[in-house]
């Protein structure tokens, strides 16, 4: 089953002040890349980033060979981002979709998501962390071609919930959302 991971990174990240695709990772890439790679590693095949505001500058920060899909439709809405992301990739079975500032989801919990995808492929799937839905999302084609005639301001969370199954997942990081300089500085001095 090929499934496409997709980084959610088109928002204007107001309060960080600046892209937080471009926040410093471990190893001293970029934040985008990090998440990329998360995705990669837990069977994602092939991934991309779908970015909107300050589109040219994240692409000059990122390395040339980070996969990109533009979103000009980026502030009229979240769900904009998620049709960019499955319009560039219709030949998908699944996707994958991690926002930028869901920092540090764990590679098992991709795979778990992926496991549960291929053994129920007809169904939406949420990891959960002690009861609270997550910040991953997998779609199947389906659901894709659904969301794709859903408007750029649609609520993804309201047309999810009476559809989504749940995963029970160990992953605090899947609550996440990092939206804040001082934020993203607890998130780094954290062991």
């Amino acid at each position: 089953m090929k499934t496409v991971g997709i980084v959610l990174a088109a928002g204007e990240s107001r309060r960080m002040g600046s892209p937080k695709a471009l926040l410093p990772w471990t190893g001293g890439g970029p934040l985008a890349v990090g998440q990329i790679q998360v995705l990669r590693a837990g069977g994602c095949d092939p991934v991309a980033i779908v970015l909107g505001s300050e589109i040219e500058r994240i692409r000059r920060e990122l390395p040339a060979d980070v996969p990109t899909v533009e979103n000009p439709r980026w502030a009229q809405g979240r769900a904009s981002s998620l049709q960019a992301g499955i319009a560039a990739h219709p030949e998908a079975d699944g996707y994958l979709f991690l926002p930028v500032d869901a920092v540090g989801v764990q590679v098992a919990t991709v795979r778990a998501t992926l496991a549960a995808a291929a053994a129920a492929p007809a169904a939406i799937w949420r990891p959960t962390q002690r009861g609270q839905k997550g910040n991953l999302l997998w779609i199947p084609r389906a659901a894709a071609v659904e969301l794709l005639r859903l408007p750029a301001d649609a609520r993804i969370d309201e047309w999810v919930r009476p559809q989504a199954q749940a995963i029970a997942v160990d992953d605090p990081a899947i609550l996440r959302n990092v939206n804040t300089p001082a934020e993203w500085a607890a998130l780094s001095r954290a062991p």
